[in-house]
């Protein structure tokens, strides 16, 4: 007997299991612009034609609780191999989609905005008045590799990782989430190879050529066009700096908390396995970029309520509009 689980679950029940509300859960699968139907193949026995909706509600489900193969098979009423197929097509049909908005910085959904997150980032104190954004690394531990540990090994936090780097805004928006790469690299490394400073030389300069700038941790070095703090023996004003600056800084911790918090498959390293997942975990961290920010479009966040400002709508956001 099949049932259709918008019908079956009920409304607090498909928010905790699928992050969103059922309104919200169609205007994000219409808005996500997937085909109507997944096709997969069966090998020598044809091919099933799953709907998006579907494919969609399975990958919300599974990221937002790493269960096992069989819970997901009692749940849905599908096979485990066809469980996963369906999470792997409906990852790589987003990441083709809207991969962009996560690998890329989105200068044109930026630039119209700056004044405001300059100002919103000066009233929490912040001594940088062109300070739009922030960025961080993050280190992602997976499941210990069979082969090339050393490779994948972060001698920091002594796990062996993938690495991401992410310019946060003050709406809550995650703007880029560059990665992966081997957890043994410096976030200085992410930086070059992300072509960030590129970026943002050419493109963050108002009319009189003076720079808009991020902050970030003291692992960067200093440019106009990316700040961190002082170090050293300091005196009391750039002690002062820094304490006013990490209180601000803090927020994009709070960006990569929420991923981690909405979707905790992305977080569970056993499921976490290099070279075993069709997809690749950095398109599938990507994605869990990406649908954080949507989420963000519906419900409040604790960076654009610190800051007091307003994501841009679902649609807004994936056009590049916000």
């Amino acid at each position: 007997m099949r049932y259709d689980f918008m019908e079956v679950l009920g409304g607090f029940d498909f928010k905790e299991l699928l992050r969103f509300e059922k309104p919200h859960f169609r205007r994000l699968l219409a808005a996500l612009e997937l085909p109507p139907e997944f096709v997969i193949s069966r090998g020598g026995r044809g091919v099933l034609r799953i709907p998006a909706r579907l494919c969609l509600a399975v990958t919300l489900w599974r990221f937002s609780a790493p269960t096992t193969l069989l819970r997901d098979r009692l749940f849905w009423g599908m096979g485990e191999t066809l469980v996963c197929e369906v999470f792997n097509v409906t990852i790589e049909a987003i990441y083709d989609r809207w991969g962009h908005l996560v690998r890329d910085l989105q200068v044109d959904a930026i630039l119209p905005k700056i004044g405001d997150f300059c100002e919103a980032i000066s009233s929490r104190g912040s001594p940088l008045p062109r300070c739009w954004g922030f960025l961080d690394g993050t280190i992602r531990k997976i499941c210990r590799p069979g082969r090339w540990q050393r490779m994948y090994y972060n001698g920091w936090k002594r796990p062996h990782a993938l690495k991401y780097q992410a310019v946060d805004s003050p709406d809550g928006i995650i703007r880029q989430l560059w990665g992966p790469a081997l957890g043994r690299r410096h976030d200085v490394a992410l930086l070059g190879e992300s072509d960030l400073l590129a970026v943002l030389m050419q493109s963050f300069n108002d009319a009189q050529g003076e720079p808009y700038y991020l902050y970030g941790d003291p692992a960067y070095q200093n440019s106009p066009w990316l700040m961190s703090p002082y170090r050293g023996l300091l005196t009391p004003e750039e002690a002062g700096f820094n304490s006013a600056m990490s209180s601000v800084r803090v927020t994009v911790e709070w960006g990569f908390g929420r991923v981690v918090a909405q979707w905790p498959y992305v977080d569970y390293h056993n499921k976490q396995q290099v070279g075993l997942s069709a997809c690749g975990l950095g398109k599938q961290y990507s994605v869990a970029g990406i649908l954080t920010n949507c989420h963000c479009c519906f419900y409040p966040n604790s960076t654009a309520q610190y800051f007091d400002l307003q994501p841009p709508s679902l649609e807004e956001y994936l056009q590049g509009e916000g």
